[in-house]
């Protein structure tokens, strides 16, 4: 028995000196919190190098309305976010450096408290005497854009629009917070998301994300983080690569650092694609696992070298990326086109930038894949880490303004609206420059499939175009689209627009709103006939459809899968318009 108990105390003695005793660390730096706020979401950024090497060492961050804390952080007490704490709640415990908070109110302050804790020893987490703290308040407007951030833009066309969105977004330093190496940890705000089985969180990487198939689910940090060993087949490694290429810039900063052109992607399909441009592949040399393609372009005449075509989900916010070079280094990209193989994409000037034919593919993209909630989210994530946006997510009608004078952008349909006035409709809208351009025509349907022309009119390079239908059919519904007619024979459609005839409008309350996810639509009257019921986000894109019942009045809803935001719902049934909105707050 006596040796038992002896190789116990030794087996104690041998964890003890293992774990020495817990020391307070030292602060994160003073003046090295940066806070930056949106309507509902806030960033918290910081220096950790006051504690390098920084193994054992994690962080507590405190989020209050009020100041100062009632209480500090007990030793040996582990916080989860969402605990209380002196007042407030924890938002984080962890190693990350850069942290984000959802689901706060507009127009508050708000306060924010890092402390340092180490562990990995006897006592742990231990946490540091003093904190760093600062104060940030949350803005009111418009769902993660300033109010008022792009006045400067308002009614400019082509290069004067350009201009004014460059002077808007141009980045401020020349290195930026974060840095090339400090991306790494952004990504784990900006480019997130659950795998298919809601399991885990991953990398979203635009050249492997399969949206109906298997795919790489590389999770943040080690083991997939590139440390410049394996990558040589996919899923291996994820690491930092430049949508527009940094050869083509000659690595420079801020371009190298800036978040929207650098994405995190697989190592392997990252390295297939090297700086060739975007293009339109028909025979591939190689294709990734979700169908990016490397091979010989095969869009238009004009360059046949090699490219690399991404699936169409991510086509639009590559292009979008590739627009915003453009304008928020306007002043530099000129002098890029003998930089490697630039010239393949640029013509050496700051407007329109770009080739021809590299206009025409990146515009064709832009409309193919229209900005997603992914890219919305990430846009908002980058400004309040970067500082600056990309105008072509949040105003996407903003690419064909500004590239409207190159010559190489068909006309295009800004706004196309309809209005009932007493037995007519008006129809209004906004064209781009005409080039080469014939006329409008004007169709109209009853069921929204076989359409009519009802009018035209000749394409004079106005800006603004209107018609009114005066002969309007026997139906509770019509149906207008515009049939753009090139000089040239070819034509195109715009949108279609709905409006209903003889239309009665009636109302309903929403509640809880704001809500963070369960709501109900009380309805004034019950239909009468069963009913759609449309829910669509703040850039009109349909989010959830459903229907409702005849004669019921109270209609359930559950968004928890939202993302924060505005969102408009839309009744229709039985000659019933209903109009109302509601918020996700979390």
């Amino acid at each position: 028995m006596a040796k038992y108990l002896f190789y116990f105390l030794v087996f104690l003695n041998s964890i003890n000196s293992a774990y020495s005793q817990c020391t307070a660390p030292n602060t994160p730096g003073v003046s090295s919190l940066l806070l930056h706020a949106s309507d509902t979401q806030l960033t918290v950024y910081y220096d950790t190098t006051s504690n390098s090497p920084a193994t054992n060492i994690y962080y507590l961050g405190i989020l209050s309305t009020s100041s100062p804390l009632s209480s500090t952080p007990v030793n040996g007490t582990v916080y989860n976010p969402g605990d209380a704490l002196g007042g407030g709640n924890v938002m984080f415990y962890n190693k990350n450096y850069i942290q984000k908070q959802t689901g706060l109110i507009p127009g508050t302050t708000y306060y924010v408290y890092v402390y340092a804790a180490r562990t990995s020893c006897t006592g742990e987490p231990f946490y540091s005497v003093a904190n760093i703290t600062d104060t940030i308040q949350t803005f009111s407007g418009a769902p993660g854009i300033p109010a008022g951030y792009y006045d400067a833009a308002n009614a400019l066309s082509c290069s004067n629009l350009k201009t004014a969105l460059y002077n808007i977004i141009k980045p401020t330093v020349s290195n930026p917070i974060p840095t090339y190496t400090g991306l790494w940890s952004a990504y784990f705000i900006t480019d997130d998301r659950l795998n298919d089985a809601a399991t885990k969180t991953i990398v979203w990487d635009v050249y492997t994300d399969n949206p109906s198939g298997t795919e790489c689910e590389s999770t943040f940090g080690s083991p997939y983080q590139d440390k410049g060993l394996s990558g040589t087949i996919e899923c291996q490694r994820y690491n930092r690569e430049h949508a527009f290429p940094q050869s083509w810039f000659a690595s420079a900063e801020p371009m190298r650092s800036d978040m929207f052109i650098v994405y995190p992607t697989d190592k392997k399909v990252n390295s297939m694609r090297g700086n060739f441009p975007y293009g339109k592949v028909t025979t591939p040399t190689y294709t990734s696992n979700n169908g990016t393609k490397l091979g010989a372009n095969t869009f238009l005449s004009y360059y046949h070298g090699s490219a690399y075509e991404p699936i169409n989900e991510y086509k639009g916010d590559l292009a979008r990326s590739t627009f915003y070079v453009a304008t928020a280094y306007e002043n530099d990209i000129a002098s890029w086109q003998t930089n490697s193989i630039a010239d393949s994409a640029l013509n050496g000037t700051a407007y329109p930038s770009f080739d021809y034919w590299y206009i025409k593919l990146m515009y064709q993209w832009h409309i193919l894949d229209p900005v997603s909630s992914k890219e919305t989210d990430r846009n908002n994530d980058i400004y309040m880490i970067q500082g600056n946006r990309n105008p072509y997510i949040d105003h996407p009608e903003y690419v064909a303004l500004a590239w409207q004078c190159s010559g190489a952008l068909p006309v295009t349909i800004i706004d196309f609206t309809a209005a009932l006035n007493n037995e007519s409709v008006l129809l209004k809208w906004y064209a781009t420059y005409e080039t080469q351009f014939k006329s409008y025509d004007i169709q109209r349907s009853t069921d929204g499939n076989r359409f009519f022309t009802v009018g035209s009119i000749v394409g004079r390079n106005l800006a603004n175009y209107s018609f009114v239908d005066e002969h309007l059919p026997n139906s509770e519904l019509a149906y207008y689209r515009l049939q753009l007619n090139d000089a040239d024979g070819k034509s195109e459609y715009s949108k279609t627009i709905a409006i209903r005839l003889n239309t009665k409008y009636t109302d309903a309350l929403v509640y809880p709103n704001p809500t963070p996810g369960k709501l109900t639509v009380t309805l004034k009257q019950a239909l009468q006939q069963s009913g759609q019921i449309l829910i669509t986000d703040i850039a009109g894109r349909q989010v959830w459809s459903g229907t409702i019942p005849a004669n019921q009045k109270n209609v359930p809803l559950n968004a928890s899968g939202f993302a924060p935001g505005r969102y408009f719902i839309s009744i229709l049934g039985n000659n019933t318009i209903i109009h109302q909105s509601f918020v996700i707050a979390r």
